[in-house]
């Protein structure tokens, strides 16, 4: 993109945008309709206020559950009475088959534990000069470009991320696939509503419904790129402790049977998609609110000054970036990037003294969560004071979740962490981001929450600012 735009003054007092709630559970038509369009315009209003709502639809019954304390309950003490939901197996099956994020029983843990060391944090801190390089690659293609002009700042911020994720997890062999596994990850992603509709429907996979085979596809081409990586991987040789390496040489701890070509390909789609996705999203967000509210930007740019003396970014810098990373966080609680999870009812129990009939659905939108009226003050304003150590030591463990919680957490939520205060650091240390006075991307449910519209925003790289 060429066009420019002056950079115009942003209020600091920031009410950025959301979506508007239903007052009430929307009966089933009507649910489907706006469920398709964007699922969180679906969750009724209630579960910004209350902290259980429990819905008798003419399909199934449906739970919104806000209340930290229920989060907890169904995510680690009664975890085994609310497992993973079916619906999500049924509609990311075809593409991520039976890996980390879709498995469930010894499987899973096998591959957990396999993946595990790679994320400990005597592991991460030798990472971060690659998300650095990574964004200051990306400051150079801006720098290509006339200063002030408009970029795709989401576009940017996936091939940052994904970048990040082939150097880091891959051993950079997954670079060469990059704009096929992209192209083919944002095709599966965009009409996913439709298949999670006919899910909740019940409808078998076979039954059309739009963009389902245009999404299969997508999953095809994807699984098909990543075969490309792990069968060039082979032929140069699969030494080393990266991801791919790892997962290669892990043997099932039963059977003592190395991984089979399916499930490595399951888990390497997982963490090639996932593992750049969700970051890229927090980051697209993180900059979309510092462009409408400027003072922060320049708060970033005196820490990064003051923290680094100039140096590059690296391991030893990362916890004193303490206002980088409460304006990321407060970027993860307006914009979630995964902003809904579910599990469901094995049997008949109850919740905060409510009947929960066996297979309801539970539904914990964490966009509501975050927006709670019962647990944020102001909640709609972004306010990265929220985050100071001394404020989010009060919060409760379960009332800001960007991660999940529980056994099922992100396994790589301290690698995402940490990437995301280090690329936005280095970004905005050394360039300027502004918003064009008009537009107000709504954030859509895809899986990832996506603005609508993109992000475009106008960049001012420079050198580290002074």
């Amino acid at each position: 993109m060429t066009t420019q735009v002056a950079q115009p003054y942003a209020s600091e007092v920031l009410y950025p945008p959301t979506v508007p709630a239903p007052p009430r559970p929307l009966p089933l038509r009507r649910f489907l309709l706006t469920f398709v369009r964007n699922p969180l315009r679906s969750v009724p209003q209630s579960a910004y206020e209350q902290p259980i709502l429990v819905h008798e639809g003419r399909v199934n019954c449906v739970a919104y559950v806000t209340d930290p304390e229920l989060i907890e309950r169904v995510l680690l003490q009664d975890a085994q009475r609310f497992p993973k939901s079916p619906l999500e197996k049924q509609v990311l099956g075809d593409t991520l088959g039976d890996g980390i994020l879709t498995s469930e029983g010894a499987s899973w843990r096998w591959q957990r534990r396999t993946a595990a060391p790679l994320f400990r944090p005597t592991e991460l801190a030798g990472l971060v000069p690659a998300m650095t390089s990574a964004a200051q690659d990306q400051l150079a293609r801006w720098r290509r470009a006339p200063v002030g002009t408009v970029h795709a700042i989401d576009r940017d911020m996936t091939e940052t991320t994904f970048h990040v994720i082939s150097a880091t997890m891959f051993a950079g062999s997954a670079d060469r696939e990059a704009a096929a596994i992209l192209e083919a990850a944002d095709t599966t992603l965009s009409t996913i509503s439709w298949d999670v509709a006919a899910a909740l429907l019940g409808l078998p996979n076979w039954v059309w419904v739009p963009g389902r085979l245009r999404r299969r596809r997508g999953g095809r081409r994807l699984r098909l790129a990543v075969a490309t990586i792990l069968e060039r991987r082979r032929r140069e040789g699969l030494e080393g402790s990266d991801l791919l390496a790892r997962l290669a040489a892990a043997t099932d701890p039963d059977s003592g049977a190395p991984m089979s070509d399916a499930r490595l390909i399951d888990n390497l789609v997982t963490f090639l998609a996932a593992g750049h996705e969700t970051t890229a999203k927090a980051l697209t967000w993180a900059l979309y609110l510092l462009a409408r509210a400027p003072t922060w930007q320049e708060r970033i740019r005196a820490e990064v000054r003051s923290v680094t003396a100039g140096e590059p970014i690296g391991a030893s810098h990362i916890d004193r970036l303490v206002v980088t990373r409460s304006v990321l966080k407060e970027a993860m609680r307006l914009y979630p990037p995964a902003p809904i999870m579910t599990r469901i009812a094995a049997q008949d129990t109850e919740l905060a003294g409510l009947r929960i009939p066996a297979r309801s659905l539970i539904f914990m939108p964490i966009f509501a969560l975050h927006r709670h009226r019962q647990l944020w003050t102001d909640p709609d304003r972004f306010d990265p004071e929220r985050f100071t150590p001394e404020r989010e030591a009060k919060y409760m463990r379960t009332q800001f979740m960007p991660f999940g919680f529980g056994a099922r957490s992100c396994i790589g939520m301290s690698f995402a962490m940490l990437e995301g205060v280090a690329i936005l650091a280095t970004l905005v240390a050394h360039a300027r981001f502004g918003w064009d006075g008009r537009h107000a991307p709504e954030p859509i449910s895809r899986v990832t929450l996506r603005p609508k519209g993109g992000m475009p925003l106008a960049v001012w790289p420079h050198a580290l600012a002074t």
